[in-house]
């Protein structure tokens, strides 16, 4: 069968898909930005007011987020600001790694199977694993996501990859990564030594070299007394007992299910289920072939051993981090379709194998629409909080959840600035801006919180917000001090 005009249409039909599967997350009631995001998209909207042009996550020498920011302000200048805003661009830019990530399928010979490239990538934009992640405003995800997508296709094209001025753009592009978020990087070492392996001009190498030592040089420039608020320690040396190696498959799977924020993770629909579990065997499974294959000595394209390696790699790190989240095993997605799709490639019955994939493709597809239920946060609760702040005439507020504060500035568009109990954040205005209220008597501030009965109050200054939040109002030195607030004194004058 003639392919041309698939061909010719395939990166549209990305594109649109990529848009079309995501529809259901974006128009759901639930759709909020946590707090994390909100800071991104503060930084975007004080980017575009020329206030400032951050190029990295508030508060942080990591997390590299120019991309980010830059996408979200062009968005906002089109759109509006709004979180709907924040997760088309957010979008758009896994939508490129997404079209890149196919690219480098259709690089890859021998093509035995000329439909899978298409219907794999299409397995990989229909997966759980990245349904609410494809849209979150991180600080530095995406980027990695986009650039290690774009070195992969570099590493794969077969006109471009010996090429001068493409091995300094990798050497470049390894620095943004890692400046962005370094777990990319553990996938990406056995591409990149096998490219070097096949690469013998030694001049091209050293380009390579180049690039990453002019991005190291930017970077060590910019990062020269940047501030830093935050910098958590993630890896340590593994305590290699026998749970935390049986754990390994099990946090796969919370990442392949692709249901949760931050630590928080949610009892994921059947379906869900069982595409994680299938992506899952199939992982384990394609390892187990690679190792008969080489053990046998089979002909297969060695690209699929690097890929192999890859995913061992990005597995590999589990045991070094001190604290788990899901998020951490997202770059393993993008390794395991693209080991997956090479052996699905020298598969002979390609019937079979085709119907399999447009299984996954329709039952992700469902699965991805079911997403738009998946609630961590309540919304209409939050907007409830701030429209009760701003009919009293309350615009600084003293928050005791470090990202509820990032929340309300956002939707309330700056028009409430809050500030968390530490005297040093990722953003000190907004600490000044809200002592300096406190301070001024004729100005009203208030502190605000998630309710439970620690904060509970019969006091006629408490007010509980949607059985969710609560607002006391007026407050007192005494009362922050208690609530654990480290108070900035300033001469209002």
């Amino acid at each position: 069968m003639k392919l041309n005009w698939l061909s010719r249409y395939s990166v549209l039909i990305i594109a649109i898909m990529c848009l079309l599967s995501r529809i259901p997350l974006l128009s759901s009631e639930n759709l909020i930005l946590d707090g994390d995001e909100c800071l991104v998209g503060l930084m975007a909207i004080h980017s575009s007011e020329l206030k400032e042009v951050p190029l990295f996550f508030y508060g942080q020498s990591y997390g590299f987020s120019f991309i980010e920011v830059t996408t979200i302000r062009l968005f906002y200048w089109m759109f509006d600001v709004s979180d709907i805003s924040t997760k088309l661009a957010m979008l758009f830019l896994w939508s490129l790694g997404i079209i890149f990530f196919y690219k480098a399928l259709k690089q890859i010979e021998p093509k035995n199977n000329q439909w899978a490239p298409l219907l794999v990538t299409l397995v990989f934009i229909f997966s759980p694993s990245f349904a609410i992640w494809s849209m979150k405003a991180r600080g530095g995800y995406l980027t990695a996501f986009l650039f290690s997508s774009i070195i992969i296709y570099l590493i794969c094209h077969n006109k471009w990859k010996f090429n001068s001025l493409v091995s300094f753009i990798i050497g470049l592009l390894i620095i943004i990564i890692y400046q962005s978020q370094p777990l990319w990087l553990v996938g990406l070492i056995p591409l990149l030594g096998y490219h070097i392996f096949l690469n013998k001009q030694v001049s091209q190498i050293i380009l390579a070299f180049i690039g990453m030592f002019v991005g190291i040089l930017i970077f060590n420039y910019y990062k020269e007394g940047l501030p830093t608020y935050w910098n958590p320690h993630i890896l340590s040396w593994p305590d290699l007992k026998f749970e935390t190696i049986f754990s390994i498959p099990r946090k796969i799977y919370y990442n392949l299910a692709g249901n949760y924020n931050y630590a928080d993770i949610k009892k994921p629909i059947f379906i869900t289920k069982f595409l994680a579990v299938s992506v899952l065997i199939s992982i384990f499974a394609s390892i187990s072939i690679g190792l008969f294959y080489l053990f046998k000595k089979k002909k297969i394209n060695p690209l699929f051993y690097v890929a192999c390696s890859s995913v061992i790699f990005s597995i590999g790190y589990l045991p070094f981090l001190n604290r788990f989240e899901p998020r951490y095993l997202l770059p393993l997605s993008g390794f395991a379709f693209f080991m997956i799709y090479i052996l699905i490639d020298s598969f002979k019955q390609k019937r079979v194998a085709n119907f399999i994939l447009i299984l996954f493709i329709s039952l992700g597809a469902y699965a991805l629409y079911e997403f738009k239920n998946v609630s961590f946060e309540n919304k209409p609760a939050l907007i409830s909080l701030i429209n009760e702040l701003e009919s009293k005439n309350i615009n600084h507020v003293y928050s005791e959840d470090g990202l509820l504060q990032w929340q309300l500035i956002f939707y309330s568009k700056e028009q409430i600035i809050a500030r968390f109990k530490s005297n040093i954040d990722r953003y000190p205005e907004y600490i000044r801006l809200v002592d300096l209220a406190f301070e001024e008597p004729h100005t009203k501030t208030a502190l605000v919180g998630f309710f439970n009965h620690e904060s509970s109050s019969t006091s006629s200054s408490f007010k509980l917000i949607n059985e969710t939040f609560f607002i006391q109002t007026p407050i007192n030195e005494k009362l922050l001090i208690e609530r654990g607030f480290n108070l900035n004194k300033f001469n209002s004058n």
